[in-house]
């Protein structure tokens, strides 16, 4: 009965383990679509303080062209914007979800623990 409780809380560490990896890599995607929103706001920012007469840029890749469309761009930022910030919502959930699962792990591996080391106790 011991080895099973003990190999019981031995898988559950582990999928603890897992939880907190996938948890950190929930955050360094919040963390790059964070910063992706900052370039974004600033970029729009930046496009609506110059002139219109001024000509504007778009990179792609290592390459520069000229933008004709300045509302085509501008349209463009504002949805990849909002997509980010969908996709950053989506990963607060998510981060939500296995910080809760990763709580329930650790108390059941409390509880667990405590009935086991208490039935040695009571039976030596």
């Amino acid at each position: 009965m011991e080895n099973d409780i003990s190999q019981y809380i031995q898988n559950q560490l582990k999928q603890a383990q897992q939880i907190e990896s996938q948890i950190e890599q929930v955050v360094s995607q919040r963390y790059q679509l964070d910063n992706r929103i900052k370039e974004l706001e600033k970029s729009l920012k930046e496009l609506s303080s110059i002139s219109a007469d001024t000509p504007v840029y778009k990179s792609v890749g290592n390459i520069l062209y000229r933008v004709d469309d300045r509302k085509k761009l501008i349209d463009e930022l504002s949805e990849q914007k909002e997509l980010s910030e969908i996709r950053i919502k989506t990963l607060e959930r998510q981060q939500k979800s296995l910080e809760d699962k990763y709580k329930e792990i650790e108390t059941l591996v409390q509880q667990k623990y405590a009935e086991e080391t208490s039935k040695r106790g009571t039976s030596q």
